[in-house]
């Protein structure tokens, strides 16, 4: 398919997932691989960016940047922003995020509590993952949910999470 062909396709996608969008990234990411970066809302007043790779070597490994901002939401509000790491990645990593930010890791699976987010505030978490040892397309799954229920349980709140924004990398 041409550029402009693949561009309108992946818009009309966009448009079909209630505004999730994939979209190449200026600048390339470290080494050869060239970056993306994966959009939504999940209410209008917050937005969620989500930086990759669009390609890795096999066994090696790949950072997902996932970046929180409240553009117009008063109020002091949480996030809980859970990810889902296909079989094709071997092993997932928190390896940097703010301290008022809880993260866990279990197998492939990734929930993080986000707390405190004030009109205009964003926060950072960076996972690293790890690819699997044969060729093939790698995915990973995010969603968020917004409360302003600090004591609120992320358990419970995980059941309610849909997985809107989904990120796909080629492994060589």
């Amino acid at each position: 398919m041409s550029p402009l062909t693949t561009r309108l396709s992946a818009a009309a996608l966009a448009v079909a997932l209630c505004g999730t969008l994939l979209v190449q990234s200026p600048a390339p990411a470290a080494g050869s691989a060239l970056s993306a970066v994966a959009t939504t809302a999940a209410p209008n007043d917050f937005r969620y960016v989500i930086s990759f790779p669009k390609h890795v070597r096999r066994g090696g490994s790949l950072v997902y940047t996932i970046k929180v901002r409240n553009a117009k939401a008063k109020g002091q509000h949480y996030v809980a922003l859970v990810g889902d790491f296909s079989t094709r990645f071997r092993k997932i990593k928190v390896i940097s995020k703010p301290r008022s930010v809880k993260c866990s890791v279990k197998r492939r699976d990734l929930s993080c509590w986000v707390t405190s987010l004030d009109r205009g505030d964003s926060t950072t978490v960076q996972v690293r993952a790890w690819a699997g040892s044969r060729r093939g397309t790698a995915t990973a799954k995010f969603g968020a949910i917004v409360t302003t229920d600090g004591k609120a349980d992320i358990r419970k709140l995980h059941k309610e999470i849909r997985y809107t924004i989904k990120t796909r990398t080629r492994i060589r």
